[in-house]
């Protein structure tokens, strides 16, 4: 059975390697066209739809506690005091301003990363409630913190976003990245390390979710660089 060290272990040592990864891989968006610019940060809009879906899923299975009360706290925040102010609508409003089509907002390209995302959704609702915090809460909140940051380094840099910089709407960019959404994922993190405390047992579903949270993630890259000009195909 997974113990609590072995699995924050495990954790770690995938946090250090994703954030090499990311970015090694992100630094390709520094020389990146426009439209390849387009094309992956609209995908990644549907990572944001369905993780704010789930986070509804995770809001009603988690016990009632102070780990339910931090969900909420998430999802309050990724949904805004109005519909103009939810993060899905912030991402939005960055995507029409750097040229993507508001009409083809809901239009995916990916229809294997769709179907991966569904498959997320199906196994919040089916597998327990320590499952998903290890599927969305660790695999999704804490990955999604580590590429973000990557991306933004790297975006900022290429040519096109210089040149366009006053024009995009950086309102997204500047709520996640630094020391605000770092402390969120510590948060994050502490209040799961008071659930195992209490309860070892739950410790193996929490990894379970969490490698499958992580190889979701994995695949929902490698598709967008695999169907971009993007020459390196694999990302992990």
């Amino acid at each position: 059975m997974v113990t609590r060290d072995e699995f924050w272990e495990v954790t770690s040592t995938s946090r250090i390697k994703a954030e090499y990864m990311a970015d090694d891989k992100l630094k390709y968006l520094q020389s990146a066209t426009p439209e390849t610019l387009r094309r992956i940060f609209h995908e990644y809009r549907f990572f944001i739809k369905y993780y704010i879906n789930d986070l509804g899923i995770l809001l009603y299975k988690v016990p009632f506690g102070g780990f339910k009360c931090l969900v909420a706290d998430i999802a309050a925040e990724e949904l805004g005091e109005t519909p103009d102010k939810t993060h899905l609508q912030l991402w939005d409003n960055f995507l029409v301003s750097l040229g993507v089509d508001n009409k083809k907002l809901e239009q995916s390209s990916h229809p294997e990363n769709i179907e991966l995302l569904e498959g997320l959704s199906d196994l919040m609702m089916s597998e327990s409630y320590m499952y998903g915090i290890g599927l969305r809460g660790m695999g999704g909140e804490c990955l999604c913190q580590v590429y973000l940051t990557a991306a933004h380094k790297h975006l900022v840099q290429n040519p096109y976003v210089q040149a366009n910089k006053t024009k995009i709407d950086w309102l997204f960019w500047d709520i996640h990245i630094g020391e605000v959404d770092i402390h969120h994922g510590e948060m994050v993190r502490d209040a799961i390390d008071k659930i195992i405390v209490d309860d070892p047992s739950l410790v193996p579903s929490l990894a379970l979710g969490y490698n499958k949270g992580k190889e979701v993630w994995d695949k929902f890259w490698g598709n967008l660089y695999r169907k971009s000009d993007y020459r390196e195909v694999a990302i992990s």
